[in-house]
């Protein structure tokens, strides 16, 4: 490649002229601006370097820059005509991600979130790896393996990669029926979701849950609400996004029975649960809605709610450890929850039929029992008389 700095023809008004790369490759010549404007007697009689302005340095650092980038993109095989070409939209993963985030109407605000999240991390992957763009034909092995260990090394867990991955492909399914690429490697054998056979998050027992009951805020109401409304999740084995949906017609009554019928938000799957005197005790309390703060909000007043409660004992979750009481979020509840009632001898198509769960298989790795737990509770059966 043989590379010249020149100045236009034209001058501006104040007298500059726009600074410009000559390049001959291959039998192919080329101008390319580089943005910069200075005086004609600011370039050095070679036409090299800027010399004499205030921001010579910087000048003829970005010059410098945009030659290395070029000649970086003729070795890869690119073609001079083609330097700074765009790709089409449609050749874009980033690009399609982005349009099906703002025009599918048939999204749920739990999905978008998923989608938004997702974007946000290939753009950071985007950036760390220096790329311009993400194609649908950038899609391969390769990036697959350095994708996931992208996230890996930035602390994302397995089931959390899991989730990337399966959008991922989501997307990449969704273009291909649209005709917008031809790119299989998302079906084939490697391009696998991550997800842990085990769960690693804490769970609350009886005991613990029994001190958050127990618990006086009435004196900060705040911090009352966020108690109460967690308290309703686990009486309900229920996610965030539905008990912030829950009213008065979601409460039917059955041979002087009540219980609250709902659809999940995040799986469709319609749930009945018997309804306590505890949890229509705090329905009532806030009339049946209980809508008032955010999910990250929620999760951490909990925090401190927990350490309020006294569980503050040191336990481990994956790699970290620390007071109990700081790993405590609202979907604790629903984890507690489903655990709790698995002791107490309920089975697993039980908890998953009234907690909303699609898969037996989903309910086993919610369950957080240690081995001793699960002995207790086989003692108590009649194969150990």
């Amino acid at each position: 490649m043989n590379c010249r700095t020149m100045l236009s023809y034209s001058a501006r008004k104040d007298g500059t002229k726009a600074i410009k790369l000559y390049i001959f490759h291959d039998g192919e010549k080329r101008y390319i601006s580089t943005g910069l404007y200075v005086l004609p007697d600011q370039l050095n009689s070679k036409g090299q370097v800027v010399k004499s302005h205030p921001l010579a340095r910087q000048y003829n650092a970005k010059i410098a820059g945009l030659q290395n980038e070029i000649q970086a993109f003729l070795l890869d095989g690119g073609k001079l005509s083609d330097y700074g070409k765009k790709e089409p939209k449609s050749s874009s993963l980033l690009g399609y991600l982005e349009d099906f985030i703002a025009t599918d109407q048939s999204l749920k605000a739990s999905t978008l979130g998923v989608y938004r999240s997702v974007l946000k991390r290939l753009r950071e992957y985007e950036k760390y790896m220096g790329l311009k763009d993400l194609r649908f034909s950038d899609i391969d092995r390769d990036w697959y393996y350095s994708f996931s260990k992208y996230n890996l090394q930035n602390g994302c867990s397995n089931a959390g990669l899991g989730k990337y991955i399966k959008t991922i492909k989501a997307v990449m399914r969704s273009a291909h029926e649209q005709g917008l690429h031809d790119n299989a490697e998302y079906q084939k054998a490697y391009f696998v979701t991550h997800r842990s056979s085990t769960s690693h998050k804490i769970f609350l027992t009886e005991g613990e849950i029994a001190q958050i009951e127990k618990l006086d805020l009435s004196y900060n109401p705040s911090l009352e609400k966020e108690k109460d409304r967690w308290l309703v999740a686990y009486y309900f084995l229920m996610r965030f996004s539905d008990v912030v949906r829950i009213n008065r017609t979601n409460i039917v009554q059955k041979e002087d029975q009540l219980f609250l019928q709902y659809k999940s938000e995040k799986t469709d799957i319609r749930a009945t649960v018997p309804v306590s005197t505890k949890a229509a005790r705090l329905l009532e309390k806030y009339n049946y809605d209980l809508s008032f703060t955010s999910n990250q909000q929620a999760n951490r007043e909990l925090k401190r709610i927990a350490s309020m409660a006294g569980i503050n004992w040191i336990v481990s979750q994956g790699k970290q450890s620390g007071p109990k009481s700081q790993f405590v979020t609202f979907h604790t509840a629903r984890r507690s929850a489903a655990t709790n009632l698995h002791l107490q001898g309920a089975s697993l198509k039980t908890i998953a039929d009234i907690g909303g769960w699609k898969k037996l298989s989903t309910v086993e790795i919610y369950l957080r029992a240690s081995g001793m737990d699960s002995a207790k509770l086989a003692k108590k059966l009649g194969f150990f008389d």
